[in-house]
């Protein structure tokens, strides 16, 4: 037993609409045709026993000297004609069908003729950068969830994402900064020893590497002679008794020296009378082969006073930045790792002409909207001289703003040769002990 009636033999000059009256009248809740078969009509009630009784009343029942034919169907209930009746019936849910077509007018392939239950709620969780992370994954598998999404960002009036975004890059980075920070920012190297310092000398990152192949000697099968120890006589130095001196009086060993006693004065009488030499000095006209020495008042040099120069933009800084596929290919990045994150940062690869000034422009923008007594803790050495040459120092407030400038500026081209940016060492607790 069904719930859903197949009537057959109807007058064939009856409407659908009056079909559709005739079988409302004994109860029944849909009434539909099928193209394939258009003489017959489909009814379906609301419980079996009601289909049972209209199906006894009806069945062979006259109309217009036809007789019906009234039987069991499994037919489904067909959704088109049931929309098309009610659309021409009643004018509202026509609009609606209407207004449902053009808010959904990006995807044309569904039509959706109604809107979707109120009663119905979406709870979804908060957006994460793991939940991110596989939204983005799958944009590049399936282009057209792609499209939709271009399509919704310009339904809502979003800016267009076709150009370059500083502010997205930076959210990126310290969004996924748990994720990518060991994977991506910085390319695979191995452990390094802990004899390795920081002072390199800047020759060595001037060398090219090239690969040259490597041969292999012939191990030696001979056994080195074993030499023998020769014994050799040990010589102990004499022992020496400590003997007590004795104390000796020099009176006894020297003769006494009678003091001199100091002879007589010879006085001598001079009388007033007598003439005395003049003890003037005699006048000296000129030398010769002597040059006198000319003295010049020196001058003390005036010192060039350097204008501080702009700080440099972050839309440059980005610009001239090698990415970080090419940091793969440079020696200079080989063996390459961040270090522990501390406040302040280990800069090589420097020209040799770099001065400090040219760092400071460099990094000042990091601590431009800090207070004063914060900016006070900004220092920046460059070594312009001895092994150290080509290597500096910039140490900062704290470590958050000492990890964005090393993430920033590691890779960028300082007078034709990139920076090596890493956090400086710090010394631990038991090497102070």
């Amino acid at each position: 037993m069904s719930k859903t009636l197949v009537i057959k033999h109807l007058p064939t000059n009856l409407s659908f609409q009056e079909k559709e009256r005739l079988l409302k009248h004994f109860g029944a809740e849909n009434v539909w045709e099928t193209l394939k078969k258009p003489l017959v009509v489909f009814a379906s009630f609301s419980t079996k026993e009601e289909a049972e009784s209209v199906l006894r009343r009806l069945h062979q029942l006259e109309i217009a000297k036809r007789r019906l034919i009234v039987e069991y169907s499994y037919e489904k209930e067909s959704y088109l004609y049931h929309r098309k009746s009610v659309g021409e019936s009643s004018i509202t849910s026509h609009k609606i069908r209407d207004f449902l077509r053009e808010l959904n007018a990006w995807n044309p392939s569904v039509d959706f003729y109604q809107p979707p239950p109120a009663h119905l709620s979406y709870k979804y969780s908060c957006l994460d950068p793991k939940i991110a992370v596989n939204i983005i994954f799958s944009m590049f598998n399936h282009k057209p969830f792609y499209i939709q999404a271009i399509h919704l960002m310009n339904k809502m009036c979003i800016n267009t994402p076709f150009s370059d975004n500083p502010e997205a890059i930076t959210f990126f980075r310290e969004t996924f900064h748990e994720l990518f920070f060991k994977d991506i920012i910085f390319p695979p190297h191995e452990k390094l020893s802990e004899s390795e310092s920081e002072i390199d000398s800047g020759e060595e990152s001037d060398r090219t590497y090239q690969s040259t192949p490597t041969f292999v000697k012939r191990l030696h099968t001979l056994k080195k002679p074993l030499k023998r120890k020769h014994s050799t006589s040990v010589l102990f130095a004499p022992y020496k008794p400590n003997v007590k001196k004795k104390h000796i009086n020099q009176a006894e060993v020297f003769d006494v020296v009678t003091p001199v006693t100091e002879g007589k004065k010879i006085s001598v009488v001079i009388h007033k009378d007598t003439p005395q030499k003049s003890l003037e000095k005699p006048e000296v006209v000129g030398k010769l082969g002597l040059f006198e020495k000319k003295i010049i008042p020196s001058e003390q040099p005036s010192e060039a006073i350097e204008e501080e120069q702009p700080t440099i933009t972050r839309k440059e800084l980005l610009k001239n930045r090698i990415s970080y596929n090419d940091m793969k290919l440079l020696p200079v990045y080989k063996n390459y790792t961040p270090g522990q994150p501390s406040m302040r940062l280990y800069i090589k690869n420097l020209a040799k002409t770099v001065k400090e000034q040219d760092v400071i422009r460099i990094y000042r923008q990091y601590i431009e909207n800090l207070s004063e007594e914060n900016q006070n803790g900004f220092d920046v050495r460059v070594m312009q001289e001895g092994r150290m040459k080509g290597q500096g120092f910039v140490t900062f407030p704290c470590i958050k703003i000492a990890e964005t400038a090393l993430n920033e500026t590691n890779g960028f081209i300082l007078q034709d040769k990139p920076m090596v940016v890493q956090f400086a060492r710090v010394a631990n607790k038991k090497t102070i002990d």
